[in-house]
């Protein structure tokens, strides 16, 4: 059995799924499979994928619908490893990173779910902006420390009764660690170890409004269907307090990303309405 299965949906990325995938031949003495979920309508992965090293294990799959919950929900069906883990076709594993985590397994037989940070390319923290470096992962907490990219779980811990909700519009990782924490598997946060992703938040410039809105109302979902009315109106607070705060310091344009973040979350949890694109 191999100690790992890397479940990589991708569309649309070339460059990024190479890098991705060159990382991968740092990660020795780490045993994985690879399962590498394709959205895409032409054959670049199977030219990424031919210049693999011959003894790294790969399944390919297609799929003719888009979407990331159900790419997820098939590698998860295939996996066979010990720990599974869902990297993006746009993040990096640092060298020596699954040995790592594979050896915090060991040293933490008692946990079921690990989430590691996440940092761009200059070092800078990219994803899991929590105030704590390690702790514990709770309700209070689960949205500022789980992050697709960067979540490892023990795959026999992983009830086939739960799966990632390819009915929610963001946030679906959030909600599949709540589920499985919600039957008992324990999630802890450490920060010392760490993905590569680039940044992508909304005061960044590299996503659109509509896309901030789309976050945040696929996060007011989440806390709607969780019951966390306190933490959906913390969530609300600081993207208004946020969005003041840019505004006052001149960045006009960004405090529009803030507050279409907070019109999807108040959209979100009041209607539960779909997006609209």
């Amino acid at each position: 059995m191999k100690q790992f299965s890397l479940i990589i949906p991708t569309v649309g990325r070339t460059q990024e799924l190479e890098k991705m995938l060159g990382s991968l031949a740092n990660q020795q003495p780490a045993d994985f499979e690879l399962i590498v979920v394709d959205q895409n309508e032409d054959d670049r992965v199977d030219r990424l994928l031919s210049v693999l090293a011959p003894d790294i294990k790969v399944s390919h799959h297609r799929l003719n619908r888009k979407s990331l919950s159900l790419a997820r929900n098939v590698g998860l069906r295939e996996a066979s490893g010990e720990i599974v883990a869902f990297p993006d076709d746009d993040c990096w594993y640092p060298a020596g990173l699954l040995p790592q985590v594979w050896n915090w397994f060991c040293d933490n037989p008692n946990y079921d779910i690990l989430a590691v940070g996440a940092n761009d390319e200059q070092g800078l923290p990219s994803g899991n902006r929590w105030i704590q470096s390690q702790c514990d992962i709770r309700a209070i907490n689960v949205l500022r420390t789980t992050f697709s990219n960067s979540l490892f779980l023990k795959r026999r811990a992983l009830p086939e009764s739960i799966r990632f909700d390819e009915s929610l519009l963001a946030s679906e990782e959030t909600d599949y660690i709540l589920k499985l924490m919600k039957v008992g598997l324990r999630a802890r946060f450490d920060r010392t170890l760490y993905v590569g992703h680039p940044r992508r938040d909304m005061l960044s410039g590299t996503v659109s409004h509509s896309r901030a809105q789309k976050y945040g109302q696929g996060m007011g979902q989440l806390v709607r269907r969780h019951s966390l009315p306190l933490l959906w109106a913390a969530l609300l607070s600081y993207d208004l307090l946020r969005a003041l705060t840019v505004f006052l310091s001149g960045r006009w344009s960004s405090a529009g990303f803030c507050l279409a973040h907070a019109r999807g979350l108040f959209r979100g949890f009041v209607y539960n309405e779909p997006h609209q694109s």
